[in-house]
């Protein structure tokens, strides 16, 4: 199942004897878990209904799985970074890795008593090769955190902003998802800083958003990209020296460019070939809520000028990672020779 179905379960009351929390999105994960123990654990008596194992044997884990709580209907077992579930180090000709110990856990698993409720936190994905991975997933007992698609942002960041007492739009949150990303963390950190930022005042607008959020690499180059075509060349610097300046990547800008210019000469393939506006968004890959100012932009240049400057920056990354070209200041020649390209 997913975050969201998790998290409608949990409201329902429907709780499952075990669970396997994976995923990338970690943020979401702490919430859900925390959510799980705020609904089975009363007030007061949290730390005596609650038991967290670090990479546990399986007979610390059992026991501490078959003590009763105390004047609850439940104890919350936490087994975090369980190594039944990491991948093997040794090298296994079989899919499963060699562990006598393993099966004492699968085995628990299908009888947990009703007086527990098993937890089982991984960082990032599990292995889904082991036995216990594959009794868990029968049990449909496996809880995906993968990252939020931007749908789910937009709509996580509204639920969450409207909490705060604060009105944000459908545009709005899409802007805001756009300029911060979609990691959850940073999200709610930006979040936090708008809601300070606002006072009093609860509708959010996209001033705001562009004045208090700290702006995602993609969006920067986004806006880069947007000033170089428009011949603003002394801003498009200003920004690819703002990203260097907080430790970005050069090689990081550089494959952003290439993205951008990619998208640029797709969508202007598009717009050329009369393919409905409604569809051009999901055709490159890119926010719906952006198509027009990314139009707007393909629109500058002919389709045979922007492919040029695609090719260009494709055959100048493949070079650098040849060893052909240097590295060092890879992006401020990006930049410098997709002007002369754009200009001729």
């Amino acid at each position: 199942m997913n975050h969201t179905a998790f998290f409608e379960q949990v409201k329902a009351g429907n709780i499952a004897p075990v669970y396997l929390m994976e995923g990338t999105e970690e943020y979401i994960k702490q919430q859900a878990l925390s959510q799980l123990c705020k609904k089975l654990l009363p007030a007061g008596l949290e730390e005596l209904n609650l038991t967290e194992l670090r990479n546990p044997d399986p007979d610390a884990l059992i026991a501490a799985a078959e003590t009763l709580p105390f004047m609850a209907d439940k104890r919350v077992v936490i087994a975090r970074e369980c190594k039944f579930l990491e991948p093997s180090r040794k090298k296994e000709t079989s899919a499963e890795p060699a562990d006598d110990k393993a099966s004492d856990i699968t085995d628990y698993i299908q009888r947990v008593p009703p007086s527990v409720c098993l937890v089982f936190y991984v960082k990032g994905k599990a292995d889904g090769r082991r036995k216990l991975y594959t009794l868990l997933k029968k049990q449909n007992a496996i809880v995906d955190f993968s990252p939020m698609s931007e749908a789910e942002c937009n709509a996580w960041t509204r639920k969450t902003m409207a909490r705060m007492g604060k009105n944000l739009s459908p545009e709005v949150a899409a802007r805001l998802t756009f300029t911060v990303g979609r990691d959850a963390a940073l999200l709610r950190q930006e979040m936090d800083k708008l809601a300070a930022f606002l006072g009093d005042r609860a509708d959010v607008a996209p001033e705001d958003v562009d004045a208090i959020c700290t702006r995602s690499t993609e969006c920067t180059v986004f806006q880069m990209v947007d000033a170089q075509v428009a011949g603003r060349s002394s801003e498009a610097f200003s920004l690819l020296k703002d990203m260097l300046r907080a430790g970005e990547e050069r090689m990081a800008v550089l494959a952003m460019l290439l993205r951008q210019y990619r998208i640029l000469y797709h969508l202007r393939t598009l717009m050329d070939d009369g393919v409905p506006a409604n569809q051009q968004a999901a055709l490159v890959g890119i926010s719906p809520f952006f198509l027009r100012n990314t139009q707007q932009q393909a629109k500058r240049y002919a389709k045979e000028k922007l492919k040029q400057a695609y090719d260009w920056l494709l055959q100048f990354e493949f070079d650098i990672k040849g060893g052909l070209q240097p590295q060092e200041g890879c992006a401020e020649t990006a930049l410098f020779q997709l002007m002369e390209i754009l200009e001729k």
